[in-house]
């Protein structure tokens, strides 16, 4: 039995403080100890979902074991159990996850009188899942984040309607700190930006490694042509952002969203530290945007050359 569509999840989530995937870029350096990723422990609650297109729930911690049933994107579970050692199951290394599927009332879903309980893979788990109108149809999408098995950020939008396979579609993002760490991968934080705040719902994705001054935010849109309703979109990439924080030189950046127009300003400011721990030759350019197709385009206004700089 596959469970249906989840459309209306009320259940409560408490991420981690950041979705970790990493290792060494040098794979002949990567030994299943040598890769950081996000651990779950038993909770009383579901808190983490499926986050990958379709998962398939086993009998016992194995990858050939025996289906118990198939999870689709953003179904909510619970964890019960964490296998202690780290194995490869395809392209991924994580834990084995014992987990019970958990219904949208927040209890423990059924099917032919059982409870549904196995065991997914840890990638396959997410603390970050999503539901709004990304495009705009009426319609409530489901969206995920995970990290792939290339050690980039996955952002997946699911269409309700559509059947699968053909029901999902997903963007790459690429973790900050790739050119000041000798791994791939890395950290990302995730919220929803909803449509009343910007004009359009976007999923957020934050990256800052704590190893580095390095760091990126990246907005994530979904479209469908002409907003038909049962019709898969595109997940793309809306707006990528980068600063860096590497004393004494600084570049920080603030978005300011314009949901009228669907546009936004980005201001960046550069700075260095002087000797007294004060700041010198700071620099602040505002750069406006408009949404075009799913993704933000830099405006520059009639007459002027070039985005406005203050000083």
């Amino acid at each position: 039995m596959t469970p249906v569509l989840l459309m209306s999840l009320v259940l409560t989530q408490s991420p981690p403080l950041h979705l970790q995937y990493s290792a060494p870029s040098d794979a002949a350096q990567r030994t299943l100890e040598s890769y950081e990723l996000s651990e779950w422990e038993p909770s009383a609650k579901a808190d983490l979902y499926v986050g990958v297109d379709e998962a398939n729930l086993r009998q016992t911690p194995s990858a050939d074991a025996a289906v118990v049933t198939t999870l689709p994107l953003g179904a909510a579970v619970r964890v019960l159990e964490r296998r202690a050692e780290r194995v490869k199951v395809g392209e991924y290394v994580n834990h084995w996850y014992s987990v019970e599927y958990i219904d949208t009332k927040g209890t423990a879903a059924t099917g032919d009188d059982q409870r549904h309980v196995g065991w997914l893979f840890g990638n396959t788990l997410t603390p970050y899942r999503f539901e709004s109108d990304f495009d705009g149809d009426g319609e409530l999408e489901v969206a995920t984040v995970v990290m792939s098995g290339d050690f980039k950020i996955r952002v997946r939008v699911m269409e309700p309607r559509v059947k699968p396979p053909r029901r999902v579609s997903s963007v790459d993002l690429t973790p900050a700190g790739g050119g000041y760490l000798s791994v791939e991968g890395g950290p990302a934080r995730a919220k929803l930006v909803s449509a009343k705040t910007a004009g359009i719902a976007l999923v957020q994705v934050d990256s800052s490694p704590e190893a580095c001054g390095d760091y990126r935010t990246t907005f994530v849109s979904y479209t469908v042509p002409g907003k038909k309703k049962g019709v898969l979109g595109k997940a793309q990439l809306a707006l990528e952002l980068a600063g860096l924080s590497d004393p004494p030189s600084h570049s920080d950046f603030k978005v300011s969203f314009q949901p009228k127009t669907k546009g936004l300003t980005v201001a960046q400011t550069t700075y260095e530290d002087d000797e007294k721990g004060g700041v010198k030759d700071e620099v602040t350019t505002r750069t406006p945007f408009i949404l075009s197709e799913g993704v933000y385009m830099e405006q520059v206004p009639s007459g002027v050359a070039g985005s406005e700089t203050m000083r």
